[in-house]
C-alpha cells in the first residue's frame, strides 16, 4: 500500500485554539490559591499585558498579511539566538537552538506539516506492505548535496548505518535498534535501485514515519563528506536550503543560500513543501541577555526573535503600537514544562512525598504566572492541541496543602532543604521555579533554589543528578513520543523519569495500536501517571514571536521554532 498522510489526519489546530480562546477568563486578580507575594507579582504583570490585548490573554491573535506581496531575493537575515548551539551534528549533541539551525541545513525523507501529519520530504513516495514490516521509499530525482553531488539510494543506506552505530552517539538510537520501550528495531536498510531504498523492520510500528521525521533526533539525510576518513565530524552537508557557512562558537552562526536546492512545488506547509530560501544568509546571533536581544531588535540590529518572555511581551507589544516597526506572531505549541522528581532520592522516590508535593501546587496559577494567563495549565504529557486531548487528562490531582503536609509527614519529611534546579537562560522555568518554591514553602516544605546556567542543568539532568528541577520538554508532534522521552529503563538513560514495567508496557503497546487503541492507551497511562507522579506536568507553552516589518511571510508553528525559507525582506540595504 502506498502511504497517504491523510489517512492519519489529526485535528486541524485551529478548531481547538479558537475555542481555548473563547474560554478564556476575563482579567482579574482573585488567585486565592498563590501566596501573597506570587499573587502580588502575577497580578501587577498580568493586567498590563491581559488590558493591553483586550481581556484575551493573546492567547490566539492574528496578524494581517502587510507590505510587500512579491517575494525578492537577497540580503541577511539576523535572528538572536538565547545560546550557542551545542554543535553541527544532527541528532547527536543537541538543545533546542541547535535543532533550529540543524533544520535548515539537512533533511530527512519525511517531515512534519502544518497539522502534523507526516509527508514525504526528500522521498517522493513511500509504500508500506501490508504486514507493516517494509517500508520502501522512492527519493525525488535531481537533489543535490550542498557540494553538488546528487541524492543517490546509498546516501541515505550510508547515513542511517551511521546513526545505527553506537560509536555516532545518535541521542534516539533506542528508537530503532530494539532497545526501547516498543522493541522496535530497523533490522535492514538496503538500496534497492539509485533512487529506492528499503526500510526492513521486525515489526509493524504506526509510530515509525513520526520518529523518522521527529525534530529533537533529526535523521537528514547527509553527504559521507561530512566526517572525515578516521569517521570523525567535520560539518553537515546536507540537501537543505540553506549551508553552513560558519561557525564562531559563542558568538554565531552563518548560513548561505543553497543556490542549487531542489524545492517542492506544493506550498509550505511545517518542514515540507515550498522551501525556496530566499534570504541569501542568514545570521543566528548568540544574545543570552534577553534585555540586549530586545534593545537589537528595536535598534534593527536583529530582525526575528523567537519565543519571547511572556513577561517581555507588554513592553514589545507597547512598541508596536507606538512605532509600528515590529510585527507579533501570538500562538500556542506543543513543548510541555513539567517539575522533575528524582525517582533515586531516598525522600523524594517515596510515593507520599511526590503526591505530597502534586497536592502542594495549584497548576492553573503556575501557568498562569509564568505565562501570564496566555497558556492554559496542563498536567498531561497529551497535548491541550492534540486530537488525544480529553476531560480525563484535564484532571490532576487536587490543590491541597493540609493534605500535602499529611502525606510528607508520612513520607518522613522533617523539613530538610530540598534543592530545586533551575536556570535563566530560559525565563519560563525560572518563573515556573519561582512560583513552584513559594507554593512549596507555603505548605511547609523547605526549598531551596539552586540556579545554574542551561548546559549545566542539562547535563544534571542527563545523570539524574538533581532532587527537584524545573524542565521543558520540546515539541512532539503525538502525545507517544512524549511519554517514551521520559518513560523507560533508567539503567539505559538516567534522563528517564519513569522507569516502571506497566507504563513502559503501555508505551510499547502505542507503537503498534490503532488511533482508537492509541486513545484507550494513552488513557491508561495518564491514570497510571496521576497514581505514581512520576513528575508533575504543569503547561503547554504559549509563544510570541516577533519580527521587524521588513521581514515577509514569516509564519510560526506549533513547534515553536522558526522556519526561514519562504521569508523574504523588503528593504534589503542599509540597516535602520
Amino acid at each position: 500500500m502506498q502511504f497517504d498522510p491523510s489517512s492519519s489526519k489529526l485535528d486541524r489546530e485551529a478548531a481547538t485554539l479558537n475555542t481555548l480562546a473563547a474560554s478564556r477568563r476575563k482579567p482579574r486578580c482573585n488567585r486565592k490559591h498563590m501566596p501573597n507575594s506570587l499573587r502580588q507579582a502575577f497580578c501587577r504583570a498580568t493586567l498590563g499585558v491581559l488590558l493591553n490585548c483586550g481581556g484575551l490573554g493573546c492567547l490566539i491573535l492574528a496578524t494581517p498579511n502587510y507590505g510587500q506581496a512579491t517575494p525578492v531575493g537577497g540580503g541577511e537575515m539576523r535572528v538572536a539566538i538565547s545560546s550557542d548551539i551545542r554543535s553541527t551534528n544532527p541528532g547527536v549533541n543537541r538543545d533546542g537552538n541547535t535543532d533550529t539551525v540543524l533544520y535548515h541545513i539537512v533533511e530527512p525523507l519525511v517531515a512534519f506539516t502544518d497539522t502534523l501529519e507526516v509527508a514525504p520530504l526528500l522521498a517522493e513516495r513511500i509504500d508500506i506492505t501490508d504486514d507493516g514490516r517494509l517500508y520502501t521509499f522512492t527519493l525525488r530525482s535531481g537533489v543535490s548535496f550542498h557540494n553538488g553531488e546528487l541524492l543517490q539510494a546509498e546516501h541515505v543506506v550510508w547515513t542511517w548505518q551511521r546513526l545505527l552505530d553506537p560509536a555516532t552517539g545518535f541521542r534516539c538510537q533506542d528508537w530503532y535498534d530494539g532497545t526501547g520501550n516498543s522493541g522496535l528495531k530497523i533490522e535492514a536498510v538496503e538500496a534497492v535501485t539509485p533512487l529506492t531504498v528499503e526500510f526492513r523492520l521486525n515489526q509493524p510500528s504506526a509510530l515509525f514515519l513520526h520518529r523518522m521525521a521527529n525534530l529533537q533526533c533529526l535523521t537528514g539525510i547527509i553527504h559521507p563528506d561530512s566526517v572525515a576518513s578516521d569517521g570523525t565530524w567535520q560539518q553537515p552537508i546536507g540537501t537543505g536550503p540553506y549551508k553552513l557557512d560558519q561557525w564562531q562558537r559563542g558568538k554565531s552562526v552563518t548560513l548561505l543560500r543553497h543556490q542549487d536546492y531542489s524545492n517542492l512545488t506544493e506550498p509550505r506547509s511545517g518542514l515540507t513543501g515550498d522551501k525556496t530560501p530566499y534570504i541569501e544568509r542568514l545570521h543566528f546571533v548568540v544574545t543570552p541577555d534577553a534585555i540586549a536581544a530586545q534593545a537589537a531588535l528595536f535598534s534593527g540590529a536583529v530582525d526575528l526573535l523567537f519565543a519571547v518572555p511572556p513577561a517581555a511581551r507588554h513592553s514589545v507589544a507597547a512598541r508596536r503600537d507606538r512605532k509600528g516597526d515590529v510585527v507579533l506572531k501570538d500562538y500556542l505549541t506543543l513543548d510541555w514544562t513539567a517539575l522533575l522528581i528524582a525517582p533515586d532520592d531516598p525522600l523524594l522516590g517515596k510515593p507520599d512525598m511526590r503526591r505530597a508535593i502534586a497536592h502542594a501546587l495549584a497548576h492553573e496559577q503556575i501557568a498562569e504566572f509564568a505565562n501570564l494567563g496566555m497558556a492554559p495549565a496542563n498536567a498531561s504529557p497529551v497535548q491541550v492541541i492534540s486530537p488525544f486531548y480529553s476531560t480525563h487528562h484535564s484532571q490532576w490531582l487536587e490543590y491541597n496543602p493540609d493534605k500535602a503536609r499529611q502525606l510528607a509527614a508520612s513520607a518522613g519529611y522533617q523539613g530538610e532543604p530540598i534543592w530545586l534546579q533551575t536556570n535563566r537562560k530560559y525565563s519560563y522555568m525560572f518563573d515556573n521555579a519561582v512560583a513552584i518554591q513559594a507554593m512549596l514553602q507555603a505548605a511547609g516544605f523547605n526549598v531551596q533554589l539552586q540556579v545554574l546556567d542551561w548546559a549545566s542543568q542539562l547535563s544534571h539532568f542527563f545523570r539524574g543528578d538533581f532532587q527537584l528541577s524545573s524542565f521543558g520538554y520540546s515539541s512532539r508532534s503525538h502525545p507517544a513520543l512524549l511519554f517514551g522521552t521520559f518513560t523507560g529503563d533508567r539503567s539505559i538513560a538516567k534522563s528517564y523519569q519513569w522507569d516502571n514495567d506497566q507504563a513502559r508496557n503501555l508505551v510499547g503497546q502505542l507503537a503498534t495500536a490503532t488511533h482508537a487503541d492509541q486513545q484507550h492507551l494513552l488513557d491508561q497511562l495518564y491514570s497510571l501517571m496521576r497514581e505514581q507522579v512520576p513528575l508533575i506536568g504543569l503547561y503547554n507553552d504559549h509563544n510570541t514571536d516577533v519580527v521587524r516589518t521588513r521581514v515577509r511571510n514569516y509564519e510560526p508553528w506549533a513547534f515553536g521554532r522558526p522556519r526561514l525559507w519562504g521569508v523574504w525582506l523588503e528593504n534589503k540595504g542599509e540597516r535602520p
